[in-house]
């Protein structure tokens, strides 16, 4: 290779890559060759590994070339475990004072991620040896928690040894490809990570001369660019070996792939001496990441400094959510309910007392989220301190929390889809409405979920105002016209009269403003039109779309990563899809360019409802936990993205609504063994069961739940639940009281403990208590005696979640059943 090549081409480019901290190292076992281990001698090779596991199964006997590795390893594993680890061990446990300096010189650049066929520990030598820019983190493919690859994962340079760590040895490392191949049969959440880093970032492949077959399939899974007119969005890869085959060589252009032939040590001299202003920059990004991401836990992301781009174009009148520049520019009418919210605001911020919280509420695109920006917009302008959440701002209800009851914290509290939060919220905003400052919190709830997220009884005696959205009035439609017209997005309706103009919109204008846009701008029916839009596309595009429209129906984006791991294709064709998406701005990004959203969730909600009907749904939400699952484990944070994502689409009511009962039931068992650990998982599984299927499984796996998670309020209720469903099943059995007894006794227990968080146990508690009533008691005196129990309880819960309908249904529903029994029973049926 020229040398005029590696500077005017592959130098530069990797420049550029290092100063955003993209590329990945992939480490084979020639990576370890300059290094020595404990006893003064190199890194065994393959051969060597051979011959030194041969010498401890067959001690005296002649070494027999071409022995597997694989049967090797397996025999000494099995007869002489004890052995096989203490030489391996030993063997491969590095010793760093005679460590080259080239090592520190690599692992001192600014990698996203490195990853590791090898299992000896020249990471954490390395780490003894230099004193390196970020702590080595190894991580053990086949034993860690794969929630350890997001955790610190800009303060600390995480390498992931595929195959194990010595510590794994030896029953959980991987020494040959038909291993290997035997863990890529089941669902391994750090190859899938890789996979999805294979694709979308640059890869430096050092130290193999490709004996290691697994490293070759690594690079075979890039696959070839694809068809005629597909653009190569494959980050370009390195592989550094002095020598290489010619037939692979040659192979080596379909996946945008250059060798180059030099050592480890020459790489590093050659080229990533000359990268160290590149990788100053790099190192610099990822501290300042990594600052942001472990801001301290008061930092509340403000209105001042978020709306910075007033000038940027976006399509919000053709479909687009809002922006702060759709305000800023006039883009976005001010409308007169924006008015309306701006006297209740005025209002409650001349309150003497608690400021309380205002709830902005109304139908999916009825323009909730327009006019919470406008305000929060103009309070900022006013000088006050406004602090925003939305579906891009990954924080907790304790760090929000934190945050406001800071000495310098916020005077104003504003939440986007504040739904997210669940019934939570309302602890949070009586807890942000006390505090000494009395700041004023701003809610957008849709109104179908004002019931389960404002709960009054939480918020006693804090001011609660409501501003509903309203249809358009004759001045918003003349506005809308006006910027319609400015802004040439007029469609049909471009220079006709006034007049017909205004009666077009006057025919469509309802809650939602941004079906009332479309249809009266283009004469088509708006759900046709966004469900043609998804149908009309190839089955590529259509899955990656999909997927997008679910994730984002569901307030998440996903990164580039999470789509190639949810969409399970691994070549430039998915990147493309992506390309396309977004070019056609059937796809926007968020505000650091790194997640991907459906243009809006009305539209997303409206394309998951065309997928269920065409019953296409079900890889997609497979994709989705995938996604998920690759980045959660047992010691991750509950509230992280990746938990969330795993939490929403395992929901048994999600699934079983989406889905039905049996392909649900197929969909929990093909993630079982990615999410084994997770009590969620569990209590999901069996609450479906409990509801539509079989009551020994539901036993089962809530018997896991419970293990797993022995306080957890849901698992105790679902747990009440099934003892309810399976008295109903036998009544006559001597065992239906007692599981009646033990229901009621977990139930009442919540509710005494004030452990409900929502209705759902006083309900669980008074339907099941009422069937129990009608299977299972015979006498009357014990019914009508059980039933005013049951009645009492449920009032209480109306007291408690008054907005709560069911609840008021129930209540009706005991109250008729008490009052039959005081008909004679030979009336009771006319």
């Amino acid at each position: 290779m020229s040398d005029d090549k590696i500077e005017k081409i592959y130098v530069p480019h990797l420049a550029g890559q290092f100063r955003q901290a993209t590329p990945v190292l992939f480490t084979g076992a020639g990576f370890s060759l300059g290094a020595k281990n404990i006893e003064g001698g190199t890194v065994p090779t393959y051969d060597d590994l051979c011959r030194e596991i041969w010498e401890i199964s067959f001690p005296n006997e002649e070494y027999e070339d071409g022995s597997s590795l694989r049967d090797l390893f397996e025999d000494a594993r099995l007869r002489h475990a004890a052995k096989l680890k203490n030489r391996l061990t030993t063997l491969l446990s590095i010793d760093s004072q005679d460590l080259p300096e080239f090592y520190g010189a690599i692992f001192s650049m600014p990698w996203s991620r490195c990853y590791t066929l090898n299992i000896d520990d020249l990471d954490v030598a390395a780490s003894r040896k230099f004193e390196l820019p970020r702590q080595l983190l190894p991580l053990s493919a086949t034993s860690s928690s794969p929630s350890g690859m997001t955790q610190s994962k800009h303060k600390s340079l995480q390498n992931i040894h595929l195959n194990g760590v010595l510590a794994d040895i030896p029953n959980d490392v991987t020494f040959s490809e038909p291993q290997y191949g035997e863990r890529l049969s089941t669902i391994d959440p750090f190859y899938l990570q890789f996979v999805a880093d294979l694709i979308s970032r640059p890869i430096i492949f050092i130290g193999t001369s490709l004996d290691e077959p697994p490293l070759w399939q690594h690079l075979e899974l890039r696959k070839h660019r694809g068809g005629r007119g597909e653009r190569e969005l494959r980050p370009r890869c390195y592989l550094v070996t002095p020598s290489l085959p010619r037939p692979r060589r040659a192979l080596l252009g379909e996946f945008n792939t250059v060798w180059l032939p030099m050592t480890a040590e020459e790489f590093s001299k050659t080229i990533l001496a000359k990268l160290q202003g590149a990788a100053r920059t790099g190192l610099s990004e990822l501290n300042s990441v990594s600052d942001a991401s472990h801001r301290r836990s008061t930092d509340l992301p403000i209105v001042s400094e978020l709306a910075s781009e007033p000038l940027k174009k976006t399509d919000y009148l053709l479909g687009q959510e809002p922006t702060w520049s759709d305000i800023q520019s006039g883009r976005a009418i001010e409308r007169e309910s924006d008015e309306e919210l701006n006297k209740t605001i005025t209002g409650c911020l001349s309150s003497k007392g608690a400021r309380g919280v205002i709830v902005i509420s109304g139908t999916a695109g009825s323009g909730k989220s327009t006019s919470l920006i406008r305000a929060a917009l103009k309070l900022s302008a006013e000088g006050r301190k406004v602090a925003w959440i939305d579906r891009e701002i990954d924080i907790s209800p304790r760090e929000i929390a934190a945050g406001m009851r800071a000495e310098d914290g916020p005077e104003i509290l504003a939440i986007d889809n504040a739904d997210q939060y669940g019934s939570g919220i309302s602890s949070l905003i009586r807890e942000i409405s006390l505090n000494d400052s009395r700041p004023l919190s701003l809610l957008e709830v849709r109104s179908g979920r004002i019931d389960r997220t404002i709960i009054r009884t939480r918020l006693e005696g804090i001011p609660v105002s409501d501003v509903p959205m309203t249809h358009l009035s004759n001045s918003d439609i003349n506005a809308l016209i006006d910027v319609l017209d400015r802004e040439n997005r007029l469609g049909i309706l471009k220079g006709k009269p006034l007049n017909e103009q205004v009666q077009a919109f006057k025919k469509q204008a309802g809650r939602q403003l941004l079906v009332a846009m479309y249809q009266a701008t283009s004469g088509e029916k708006f759900e046709g039109k966004v469900a043609d839009e998804l149908l009309e596309l190839d089955i590529e595009t259509q899955f990656v779309y999909g997927l997008l429209s679910v994730a984002t129906a569901h307030r998440f984006g996903l990164t580039k990563q999470e789509i190639v791991i949810a969409a399970g294709d691994h070549s430039n064709a998915t990147l493309n899809v992506i390309d396309r998406l977004h070019r056609q701005r059937l796809l926007v990004q968020s505000r650091d360019k790194l997640v991907f959203y459906s243009r809006h969730r009305v539209i997303a909600s409206i394309k998951m409802d065309v997928l269920q009907t065409h019953g296409s749904i079900r890889e997609m939400l497979y994709g989705l936990i995938l996604a998920g699952a690759t980045q959660c484990g047992p010691s991750g944070r509950p509230t992280s993205k990746s938990s969330r994502l795993v939490r929403t689409f395992i929901n048994h009511d999600l699934l079983f609504r989406v889905l039905d009962a049996e392909p649900a039931r197929n969909l929990y068992g093909s993630v079982e063994q990615l999410l084994s650990w997770n009590s969620h998982f569990w209590l999901q599984r069996g609450s479906l069961e409990v509801e539509e299927g079989d009551l020994g499984l539901a036993e089962n796996f809530l018997s896991q739940a419970r293990s797993l998670a022995p306080e957890n309020l849901y698992v105790d209720n679902e747990w009440a639940y099934l003892l309810f469903k399976k008295a109903i099943k036998t009544p006559g059995s001597s065992a239906a009281r007692d599981y009646v007894d033990e229901a009621m006794k977990i139930l009442v227990g919540l509710i005494d403990a004030d452990r409900a968080v929502d209705s759902y146990p006083y309900h669980v508690l008074g339907s099941q208590g009422l069937s129990w009533t009608r299977r299972g008691l015979r006498d009357e005196d014990d019914k009508a005696q059980f039933l005013r129990k049951l009645v009492a309880i449920v009032r209480a819960g109306i007291k408690k979640f008054p907005q709560s309908k069911e609840l008021v249904q129930l209540e009706q529903d005991l109250m008729k059943e008490l009052l039959l029994l005081s008909v004679p029973f030979h009336l009771r049926r006319t």
